[in-house]
């Protein structure tokens, strides 16, 4: 299975168990992201390649990755007990494809609600909280007692992620609209 069906199918799976209707959007992505994918495919290729019986020096040269972190790589991704590597050069909580599967996610939002900038940064950190359940994450126990995502790491997705929200979600707010018209319209 490929790894775009795959994550299609994790997303759908995501999106019926919160009961969110798919909605076909694309998220854009800034060129510093994009770069960020490219060395994550990278590395995901080398370790497979690696674990598949290539010699670490040769993957190394050929995939254009510093062989001590290429090692640390492999060493650390054997050590975990995981079934398939996925690069998290980051340390943060969630991977990068994951983070862009939250705002995926976040754009599946059926239109009978809004998907303004602002609620959609309303509604991060409980997708997020349950997301890093569903995964079996490693997070601060505040998350646990607010049963959401901690504003330190809402603030720096924010921040890591402020040119796709920008140009992937609308600036205003449909709710607002909503209620401005029907008080216009009691008014007349």
């Amino acid at each position: 299975m490929s790894s775009s069906r795959k994550r299609s199918k994790v997303i759908a799976e995501m999106c019926e168990k919160w009961d969110y209707a798919p909605m076909l959007k694309k998220i854009k992505v800034k060129e510093e992201t994009k770069e960020y994918i490219e060395l994550t495919q990278r590395f995901e290729a080398a370790v497979n390649d690696i674990l598949a019986g290539a010699k670490e020096e040769l993957v190394a040269k050929n995939y254009e990755l510093d062989f001590e972190t290429l090692c640390e790589e492999v060493l650390r991704f054997k050590n975990s007990g995981a079934k398939m590597y996925e690069y998290n050069g980051t340390g943060r909580i969630f991977s990068f494809k994951e983070e862009l599967l939250l705002l995926k996610l976040l754009a599946a939002i059926p239109q009978a609600h809004c998907i303004c900038q602002a609620c959609t940064l309303e509604r991060l950190p409980y997708v997020a909280y349950h997301m890093a359940q569903q995964k079996n994450k490693i997070y601060p126990r505040e998350w646990d007692v607010n049963h959401r995502a901690g504003k330190g790491w809402l603030i720096n997705f924010k921040i890591e992620y402020d040119y796709e929200i920008f140009n992937s979600f609308p600036a205003v707010c449909k709710l607002i609209q909503n209620n401005l018209s029907e008080v216009n319209e009691k008014k007349k």
